[in-house]
């Protein structure tokens, strides 16, 4: 290890670099039929990302399709640290890959070839009669106007579809069998014909004649998301049978499953935790060991040989990330499928960072509709910890694991986690199910330490421990993503006083029907809000609150007349 690099210089970019890219494993032509060139060049056309073009190999989506199934049937322990769960996953994974899933890639070859072939008939099928047929003019009205077309009269030029109306309408048409397809294939079918032409539309306006093109990007599509679904049906029967042979501890269902959800940015800490939530789990009357994780990042070494990079070594987790993406995607449908098919699932912990993740507009549609219809209670912990922390404790990650970020990209985490966390909370609190409790923790602690609570509550109240913290998550949303050393981690002239970042907690308090402000050690609370109404309900402990500096602009900040006797008001 060059000794120049350090934290602050970890001699990585954010982009992986031009020569490095061939390493990306959505580009290694042992895991995909399509090139770089190729997918740089559909990409432009389409407006599609490389993940969604490139052509996987059947023996790569065996692979994905075994991940998923380890993840969501197969009891992995945790150990003592973080690091034990990739480790056992991947003795697990390895063991069943070679003994059970080898012997079938014959035959799962065999099932993609077939459906490459059919695929192929069926797009060229649909755009032949959709698509690239000669011209058709609308059929012809009664009365006059289909006499005078009988008769041989030129019909006006508006008559004639145009290729803007030929195209819209074989789009809607695309829409509609999807939707009322009742088989597998059908419904892949026309959802690959729609993604793809509409992807195409939404680029540069319209379809185009390149014929050849778009029948391939279909098939290709198809092939990727559909041909997983088949081979994944191929290869539950070898896994299932490794279960019982191996003595793999399955995972149960819960007749009230919990939803355990870590939110934090990328070297927050959050990984650590889940040693640790083994105590919480119990305190609930929860099996310790009776619930899936789910954390992505372990997969990584599974899909890439870390050791065979050289100089590239330190973007082993981006050259990955693509791929991990595609994975993770995958295992939400299994999961969600599988809980409909038998409305019950497991305890769940899911401990990864998507900067979806903190988009409300993605919560319904991934978290909402693919876990929690199922769940009875979510705990969601919102892991706090100062954004130069992450960069430190990011790059001892590295070192310990090989896997390396780069110093911009763990400050945009940061800034994309705080500024998601206040939507996601509120956005769960407008729920009435599942039941919601929530927990925000300081990490600015040592590394092994558990964090402090500076809030928790549920959709009816909020006990806050440590207001700094809560004033914190809105400051760290002023960081310079492009610092070079903690010193410059906030650009000139930002506003950091507390006073200047009250709106996350004045949120708190006109959104949340009781706050309460209390003591950090006895948990006694001295202060609370309801209604625009604050309360005063310990005076010394409230007189030792207003003693720390901070915490007296907080409180004074929120409540002007505080010091007022007669005050009780906002």
């Amino acid at each position: 290890m060059n000794a120049e690099y350090s934290a602050w210089n970890p001699g990585l970019d954010s982009d992986i670099p031009s020569a490095f890219r061939s390493l990306e494993t959505i580009h290694d032509p042992r895991n995909v039929s399509s090139t770089i060139a190729e997918i740089d060049e559909l990409s432009e056309l389409t407006g599609m990302t490389p993940a969604e073009l490139v052509a996987f190999r059947p023996e790569r989506l065996a692979l994905h399709e075994t991940i998923v199934r380890i993840s969501s049937e197969i009891l992995v322990q945790e150990g003592e640290d973080e690091t034990a769960l990739g480790r056992n996953f991947r003795r697990i994974a390895q063991e069943i890959w070679q003994d059970y899933i080898a012997p079938e890639l014959g035959a799962i070859e065999e099932v993609y070839e077939k459906l490459r072939g059919d695929a192929r008939r069926c797009v060229e099928r649909e755009l032949a009669q959709q698509l690239y047929a000669p011209r058709r003019e609308p059929p012809p009205a009664g009365g006059i106007r289909a006499w005078f077309r009988r008769a041989g009269h030129k019909p006006r030029k508006n008559e004639i579809e145009s290729i803007e109306q030929r195209e819209s309408r074989a789009l809607a048409h695309f829409k509609q069998q999807g939707l009322a397809a009742s088989e597998a294939f059908d419904n892949a079918l026309y959802r690959s014909l729609y993604r793809v032409l509409g992807a195409l539309v939404a680029q540069r306006g319209f379809i185009g004649p390149e014929r050849e093109t778009v029948a391939r990007l279909v098939c290709d599509h198809l092939c990727n998301a559909h041909g997983s679904e088949l081979i994944g049906e191929r290869v539950d029967g070898p896994i299932q049978r490794a279960i019982v042979e191996r003595g793999y501890c399955g995972i149960r269902a819960s007749q009230a499953p919990v939803l355990i959800s870590l939110k934090g940015p990328s070297a927050a800490g959050k990984s650590s935790l889940r040693p640790m939530l083994k105590r919480t789990m119990r305190e609930r009357g929860m099996d310790s060991d009776g619930y899936l994780t789910i954390s992505p990042d372990i997969w990584r070494r599974l899909l890439l040989d870390y050791d065979t990079l050289g100089e590239a070594y330190k973007y082993a987790g981006r050259l990955t990330s693509h791929e991990m993406l595609i994975i993770d995607g995958k295992l939400d449908h299994y999961i969600h499928d599988k809980a409909d098919r038998l409305h019950a699932m497991p305890h769940l912990l899911v401990d990864r960072f998507r900067f979806d993740s903190f988009s409300t507009e993605r919560i319904a549609r991934i978290l909402h509709g693919t876990y929690v219809r199922h769940v009875q209670t979510l705990l969601m912990y919102f892991v706090v910890t100062p954004p130069a922390a992450t960069v430190e404790r990011g790059w001892q990650r590295g070192l310990e694991t090989g896997r390396y970020k780069a110093v911009e990209d763990f400050l945009d985490h940061s800034l994309e986690a705080y500024g998601g966390m206040p939507r996601v909370l509120f956005k769960w609190l407008g729920y009435q199910s599942p039941l919601f409790h929530y927990r925000f923790l300081d990490n600015s602690v040592p590394k092994g330490t558990f964090p402090r609570t500076a809030a928790y509550g549920d959709q009816q109240s909020m006990t806050i421990l440590d207001c700094r913290v809560l004033v914190d998550i809105e400051r760290y949303q002023k960081i310079d993503i492009h610092a070079r050393s903690a010193a410059e981690i906030y650009p000139p002239g930002a506003c950091l006083d507390a006073a200047d970042n009250l709106g996350f907690l004045r949120q708190c308090l006109q959104r949340i029907p009781l706050v309460r402000f209390a003591d950090a050690q006895s948990e006694r609370p001295y202060l609370e809000c309801a209604a625009a109404r604050m309360s005063i309900l310990d005076q010394a402990l409230l007189n030792d609150a207003l003693a720390r500096p901070e915490e007296r602009r907080i409180l004074t900040g929120l409540f002007p007349r505080l010091l007022d006797p007669a005050s009780t008001g906002i």
